[in-house]
């Protein structure tokens, strides 16, 4: 079953929507937008249900606030989604946010971090626009699943047909002949520029993720990324 929601709102409460628009369910949601010592940290978090989150301490580095909502969220099951990756971090100190699974991506530089963090081999997913996924039933844990574990793709006014994942490498589809799909991996390297409907990517084994946007028209869509074990035969040294 096909599923959207937005997480860019600020409400306490998440509808999720079926394929016809219909709320079938909500996640709770709570924005922590704290001033910390020396920058801004924007949080969201999310839940199947509300948890009890500690107060912003204002003489705080943003990773000491991060590590305390984590202890306070610890073995529940709730996400946390770094709402200013680039504004909070930048790439040289965004491997601090240790333990957050999302990250929004609303420009460049936080596409920058995104990156910088998937490349140290932590699984985040970026968060963008309209979540769609597909679960078995509606029901919020089932979508906060799906979320936690990048099960999900973002939809800036454009729609992936199909897409196919598995060990081997990624293929996908959409309605546009004229669209570009980006293939980017490690350090946010674009490793193929694909024109068309259709397209595909096989894994060389080096990558150390493998992700995709796809842009038909003025508009975009997202996948998350793969990441890829090494295929790569390590070196070896002679006596």
């Amino acid at each position: 079953m096909r599923v959207t929601f937005d997480l860019a709102a600020d409400a306490a409460a998440i509808p999720v929507h079926d394929s016809d628009g219909k709320s079938v369910g909500e996640l709770w949601s709570r924005r922590l937008d704290w001033r910390c010592r020396d920058r801004r940290l924007d949080l969201q978090v999310i839940a199947v249900e509300p948890v009890a989150l500690p107060e912003p301490e204002p003489s705080e580095p943003p990773e000491s606030a991060i590590a305390r909502i984590e202890t306070a969220v610890a073995r529940t099951g709730t996400l946390i989604l770094l709402r200013n990756p680039s504004e909070a971090f930048g790439p040289g100190r965004i491997s601090f946010t240790e333990g957050v699974r999302l990250f929004s991506i609303a420009s460049d530089a936080d596409e920058a971090c995104w990156d910088a963090m998937l490349s140290l081999g932590q699984p985040v997913y970026g968060v963008r626009g309209l979540i769609a996924c597909e679960v078995l039933r509606p029901h919020p844990a089932s979508v906060l699943s799906a979320l936690a574990y990048g099960l999900f793709v973002c939809e800036e006014g454009a729609r992936l047909v199909s897409l196919l994942e598995d060990r081997a490498g990624v293929a996908w589809e959409v309605a546009d002949a004229a669209a570009k799909a980006t293939v980017v991996i490690r350090g946010g390297y674009e490793a193929a520029i694909l024109t068309g409907a259709s397209g595909s990517w096989k894994d060389r084994g080096n990558e150390g993720y493998v992700r995709v946007v796809v842009r038909a028209g003025e508009g975009a869509c997202w996948t998350q990324p793969r990441f890829i074990a090494s295929t790569v035969p390590a070196s070896t040294t002679g006596a």
